[in-house]
């Protein structure tokens, strides 16, 4: 059975700024390429597209395969994706979804948007931070293991939705600590 990844792309105002519609519409096409690019890899992913604004609605590529220009506009409305989430999960099954996203939200609204999910511990969600006024610190809050990706790379988001599981990423420790504890564990024979 495939794995499949929900990809929200956020197609509020905010969007027309600064060529984010543009650079969302590529991630996507990426996202539909990677497959063919890693077959060993990807085979079993299917990716699902929608467009999430006041509404959400699945994004049907054109007669050419190609993923249609998003109109952006109005607001992306966290309560109207947590329903439509809400609506497709369960809590037997792990659910994987990316957010493209700049992460204008309010506080109040991420915190009310995460604690929609205490019930869902299988779910794993991604934030892929769309724009170079991205909210990286409100991105971060979105996610379920507390990272955002740049557009970048966001392969690494798909391999960390898919093969990953939702343990917070650390801080990469300083040369000299890691120097340290090896100089530890070969004094007391265990390096």
């Amino acid at each position: 059975m495939k794995k499949q990844i929900y990809v929200f792309v956020d197609a509020s105002g905010s969007m027309n700024e600064m060529g984010k519609a543009h650079l969302q519409r590529n991630l996507c096409r990426f996202l539909s390429e990677l497959p063919s690019i890693n077959e060993q890899k990807y085979a079993e992913i299917d990716f699902l597209y929608f467009l999430w604004s006041s509404s959400i609605v699945q994004i049907v590529t054109q007669d050419n395969e190609d993923f249609p220009a998003i109109n952006s506009q109005g607001t992306s409305e966290l309560c109207t994706l947590l329903e439509m989430l809400r609506g497709i999960l369960n809590s037997r099954q792990q659910h994987r979804v990316l957010l493209l996203t700049d992460g204008h939200f309010s506080n109040s609204l991420i915190t009310n948007f995460k604690q929609g999910f205490t019930s869902f511990p299988n779910l794993i969600m991604r934030t892929v931070a769309t724009g170079a006024d991205a909210d990286l610190v409100k991105l971060k809050k979105m996610s379920t293991n507390e990272s955002v990706y740049l557009p970048e790379n966001i392969s690494a988001a798909v391999d960390s939705v898919c093969f990953g599981t939702d343990e917070r990423v650390a801080c990469p420790e300083t040369v000299n600590k890691i120097q340290l504890q090896k100089t530890i564990r070969n004094v007391r024979g265990l390096g």
